[in-house]
């Protein structure tokens, strides 16, 4: 699994979706694969009441929810509709600055040399100790996950090294080498999750599944912002 220094936007794929009916949602970012359910609950309200408005049943993602009351949710799931196009705006705006910094930062290096005169290499945002990126994003969630108790694949980012790899905290991710390699995430691509007992980790290379009562929220940490947080109660390999 190569790195990836950028985060992929990935869309919801959805054919023939019937009532009821079983369609599968894929991440490319990360090979992972969970089946999805959709409801057309709102359509049928629609039809039963002449007066309600009108509602496209696909608009918001019903998730298939486990015999034992878990949902099964993606990486899409934890995005509010509208958040991708609202993201790649934000990205769209911090390269143009970034590009307008380096060029900036580009002609003071050449003017100085031209002159003789010395220049402060540290100032140089690219490949300086300043070349570091923010984290981009928001911290817009989607409020029906507050309290519900969920199963999500990713990778984890230990906060602190662990030489046994127990940890009572951690980041879930949804690539390998996110927060790790700039740019991390944005806040509602992250997932803090707390442990206790430790959760064991064989290998922070290897996918897992997580599960447990999900909470919205700011969650801040050194390695990257947080826009949700877990209390773990189950961790377990991801097999694909």
């Amino acid at each position: 699994m190569k790195c990836h220094a950028v985060l992929l936007i990935t869309a919801f794929i959805v054919a023939g979706c019937g009532n009821g009916e079983q369609v599968s949602q894929i991440d490319p970012a990360n090979r992972l694969e969970t089946q999805v359910e959709v409801s057309q609950s709102a359509a049928q309200n629609q039809d039963a009441s002449p007066q309600a408005e009108s509602s496209d049943p696909y608009e918001t993602s019903i998730i298939l929810t486990n015999p034992d009351g878990v949902t099964q949710l993606t990486w899409e799931d934890l995005m509010p509709i509208g958040e991708e196009e609202q993201l790649a705006l934000l990205y769209e705006e911090f390269y143009a600055e970034l590009r307008d910094n380096m060029e900036a930062q580009s002609q003071l290096l050449k003017e100085a040399q031209q002159n003789g005169e010395a220049f402060d290499v540290s100032t140089v945002i690219e490949g300086s100790s300043a070349d570091t990126m923010e984290q981009i994003g928001t911290y817009n969630v989607v409020d029906d996950l507050d309290g519900l108790d969920i199963r999500l694949p990713g990778y984890v980012v230990p906060l602190d090294f662990s030489a046994n790899g127990q940890y009572d905290e951690f980041l879930l991710v949804p690539y390998f080498g996110a927060c790790l390699h700039t740019p991390p995430p944005p806040p509602n691509q992250i997932v803090f999750v707390k442990a206790d007992p430790s959760a064991e980790v064989a290998s922070i290379y290897e996918p897992v599944w997580v599960e447990g009562k999900m909470k919205t929220g700011k969650f801040e940490s050194d390695t990257g912002n947080s826009a949700y947080e877990l209390t773990l109660s189950k961790i377990e390999i991801y097999e694909y």
